[in-house]
């Protein structure tokens, strides 16, 4: 378990219409993933946007990326809701936690 990262050392930007609880439901979710790896994250950013001229299912997008001790480890996503796209986007960040896990150390 790893409690290297808390919701305040999130960075969230955003761009657009982006609703008020968005960015501390971000923090909060990018930060809760910091449990599924035992390696520090060292740096967490994430970037959320809303454009209303996009078809409905991609206005809301979320980028994001975390430096766990060195390796980037990004996700992204586009939703109907900003929600569904923090959502989805944490969920991303999980799986690519996971594959870090898994990959064998480098030998050089």
């Amino acid at each position: 378990m790893n409690d290297t990262l808390t919701p305040e050392a999130v960075t969230v930007e955003t761009s657009g219409q982006v609703p008020a609880g968005a960015v501390t439901e971000a923090r909060e979710r990018i930060a809760s993933v910091s449990r599924f790896t035992a390696k520090p994250i060292l740096y967490a950013r994430v970037n959320l946007a809303y454009s209303p001229s996009l078809s409905p299912g991609e206005r809301c997008a979320a980028r994001a990326v975390l430096d766990v001790n060195g390796q980037p480890v990004h996700a992204q996503a586009e939703a109907e809701t900003m929600h569904l796209a923090i959502v989805e986007v944490q969920h991303r960040l999980r799986v690519g936690l996971d594959r870090l896990s898994y990959r064998p150390a480098h030998r050089g």
